[in-house]
């Protein structure tokens, strides 16, 4: 992205400043002088906000670089002697120069948050520390403090070593390998077994870790009895440990837990079972909240803001005071330059004229508008206060935003708590107990809404969006084209749980299956060739989804749609989307999945055209003849087929129940399906990268617990060609 260009601004302010003094052109010059110093400060502001979608985890601290410090001091050298040269009037100067010191200190301030951010083990550091510190953990089979088959939800995350924060503060060394921490500083960590030397010791260590948190949460009174509240604590937390370790994935480190027991243990009895046994649809339901959070996190971290605050925050807090000195300096800058110095002047002025702009308002309502309307116009009729007011109020604005963005953050959140959990003295005191609830009341939020973009390929308008809403999309960083988004619902969660829990627990084999176990376990063995292992997975989408699509077109007093019909006709119409916008999110080769696109787009356009609507085009497809050299050619004939098979099955048992057992197969499928498509994405971490920078995509939440899970899938294809592909776990 190209920087602005500072060579209008100086070409205005030479064209005002080169006119007659006797021109009333001394003011103007000044005042653009004053713009300059404003547009400086928004400048880099507005860059790091509107960061290309492409460039979004080289966001934060790894976009700024030693020339972006020297242009910046070279514009405000730059700035600084044209001040010094055509500034004259020693109070107007003196104000001048005072600006010119806040923006140096400003620029000084954001240099130095840099160049502590790149340097943190905190910030930018952070995901080798905790490579090298999982790495430990995996050689000493710890990362969990002891092995207890029976354990599940609680009770993992009270054994759980995963970091929360405090890494930094580890005594540590570099090896050939990475970073290290010192024996010393594991073994303290690590002799939480259960006895009381070894809580004492853990006490002593620097690093807050999941079962820490769990233990204040059950222990300390404000979280104990308050179930909300102890929620929002445990899953912020847990989110922050889940984000630094993903984090490695993102940034290429290596994955120590990967192919290990203790990480599927963790996922499939840990996270995946938060709410214990009972209530399937709550633990769902509150899996997918951390890894909302966790992704919250990770988008959050490569915005500028984060890395800026989190590296010193003394220095943001500081910051955002001088920002306000600034502003109220500049107003007064304003009234001197506009005021020809008379400053006094001036404010007398303007507080007369509010002193008679009331007593005329309750004098006299008619006068109060005339003279409203009458001030009104004049300030229009100054396109150059106009211009310092509005560039004002953004600088304001923006910077308040960056205050309330961070001091409302999850981030502050979990650093908050880390204080508190860390120094035993604090839960003692009242005053510390205030803040933490505080903390957490801020964060007033209900369960997390995910929303699946949908798009329907029954409807051939939906698949060729025009551009202008594409160029929205990307603008307000979410999807404006095809059918309205639709609400992830409990029961979809739920299926998606039990898919992934197929795949993690042992007595089930640990396979992945593209929709076959399903077919299996429901008994729809005649639909098993929908599902050959020969055909790629965009296709097989795209067969399911005419299937799924034609299915569901029925006449809806005869055949009303269940709740289980509903999250099965999302999920079908979410996976159309991921092949029609997102085929680097699924296995297969992308421009493999664009010409499948490609291919059955014009063949259902050419089929509909002369179809009006939803009636017509289900009666035209159901009266479509195939034959079985057409059926090996088009994935269309294939739908059609299935749609066909489908139907009947329903039909043939007569009653709604029937139509619901079709419609909860359905579901399972297009849950399991989904599991099977996210384990590997075909363009890699990347393209998850790239989707998260864009609003996000529900398929990456389970990708991110597949990598939690420590699930390993080979890179090449072939795995593809079987039914069900181990995921080995040792």
């Amino acid at each position: 992205m190209h920087t602005l260009k500072p060579e209008k601004t100086p070409m205005v302010y030479s064209q005002a400043k080169s006119k007659p003094p006797d021109t009333g052109n001394q003011p103007r010059a000044q005042l653009i002088l004053l713009w300059m110093i404003l547009v400086e400060l928004l400048r880099k502001k507005v860059y790091a906000m509107v960061a290309p979608a492409t460039d979004a985890f080289a966001r934060g601290v790894g976009r700024y670089s030693f020339f972006d410090a020297v242009e910046e001091a070279a514009r405000m050298a730059w700035i600084g002697y044209l001040i010094y040269t055509y500034v004259h009037g020693f109070g107007v100067k003196s104000f001048f120069i005072i600006l010119w010191i806040f923006s140096v200190v400003k620029m000084c301030k954001r240099s130095m948050c840099i160049y502590l951010a790149k340097r943190s083990f905190d910030l930018a550091k952070n995901a080798a520390l905790i490579s090298g510190y999982m790495v430990q953990l995996v050689n000493k089979r710890r990362q969990l403090l002891c092995d207890d088959e029976h354990a599940v939800g609680a009770g993992i995350m009270r054994v759980c070593n995963y970091a929360v924060m405090g890494e930094r503060r580890l005594k540590r060394e570099v090896t050939p390998h990475g970073f290290k921490i010192q024996e010393e500083e594991i073994n303290k960590i690590l002799l939480g077994d259960g006895s009381p030397n070894g809580k004492e010791e853990v006490k002593k260590s620097e690093l807050v870790r999941v079962c820490n948190i769990w233990d204040l949460a059950n222990s300390d009174p404000i979280f104990r009895y308050n179930l909300s509240r102890k929620h929002k604590l445990e899953n912020i937390c847990l989110a922050v440990a889940l984000f630094k370790l993903l984090r490695r994935k993102m940034e290429h480190f290596h994955m120590a837990e990967a192919d290990t027991l203790q990480a599927r243990d963790l996922v499939l009895r840990g996270l995946l079972a938060l709410e214990g046994h009972e209530d399937e649809v709550a633990n769902a339901e509150r899996a997918f909240e951390v890894v909302e959070l966790e992704l919250r996190f990770l988008d959050e971290y490569y915005q500028a803001i984060i890395p800026l605050a989190l590296s010193k925050p003394g220095l943001f807090i500081a910051n955002f005071v001088i920002s306000i000195v600034f502003i109220f300096l500049y107003c007064i800058t304003v009234l001197l330059v506009t005021g020809n110095g008379h400053i006094f002047k001036v404010l007398g002025s303007l507080f007369r004229g509010l002193i008679g702009l009331s007593i005329d308002m309750v004098v006299q309502y008619k006068c109060f508008v005339h003279q409203v309307n009458f001030l009104f116009g004049m300030v229009c009729s100054s396109s150059d206060l106009i211009v310092t007011f509005l560039l004002t109020l953004t600088l304001l604005a923006v910077e308040a935003y960056e205050f309330l963005q961070y001091v409302l953050s999850d981030w502050f959140i979990v650093s908050v708590m880390y204080t508190y959990a860390r120094k035993t003295m604090l839960q003692q005191k009242g005053h510390a107990g205030r803040v933490a609830k505080g903390t957490l009341w801020a964060k007033h939020r209900s369960h997390a809404v995910i929303k699946v973009h949908q798009i329907t390929m029954l409807k051939p308008h939906y698949l060729d969006p025009r551009w202008v809403w594409m160029l929205v999309s990307r603008l307000l960083k979410r999807r404006l084209v095809g059918l309205p988004d639709a609400i992830v619902t409990g029961d979809t969660k739920a299926a998606i749980v039990k898919a992934l829990k197929d795949v993690l627990t042992p007595s089930c084999g640990r396979h992945f299956s593209n929709g076959m176990a399903t077919l299996e376990r429901q008994r729809f063995l005649n639909l098993k060739w929908a599902c050959d292992p020969k055909m790629s997975t965009a296709t097989m989408i795209v067969v399911w989804h005419i299937a799924t699509a034609l299915f569901e077109m029925r006449d809806k007093q005869k055949h009303p749609l269940p709740p289980h019909g509903q999250a099965a006709l999302t999920l079908s119409r979410y996976c159309a989307y991921l092949v029609a916008y997102e085929p680097g999110l699924l296995p297969d080769n992308e421009a493999w999945t664009k010409k499948v696109y490609k291919d059955i787009k014009g063949e259902l356009s050419s089929f509909f055209q002369s179809c009006c609507n939803t009636g017509d085009r289900r009666e035209r497809l159901v009266k479509f003849g195939q034959g079985e050299e057409d059926e090996q050619k088009s994935a269309m004939v294939k739908g059609v087929k299935l749609g066909k098979q489908l139907e009947a099955t329903s039909s043939s048992g007569g009653d709604l129940l029937e139509d619901e057992r079709v419609w909860g197969m359905l579901l399972e499928f297009w849950a399991e399906l989904l599991v099977f498509v996210a384990r590997r994405p075909s363009a890699g971490p990347e393209a998850h990268a790239l989707a998260l920078s864009n609003g996000g995509e529900f398929i990456t939440h389970i990708w991110a617990m597949l990598t939690h899970a420590g699930v390993h899938v080979p890179k090449n294809h072939h795995e593809d060609q079987v039914p069900s592909c181990n995921c080995h776990l040792v």
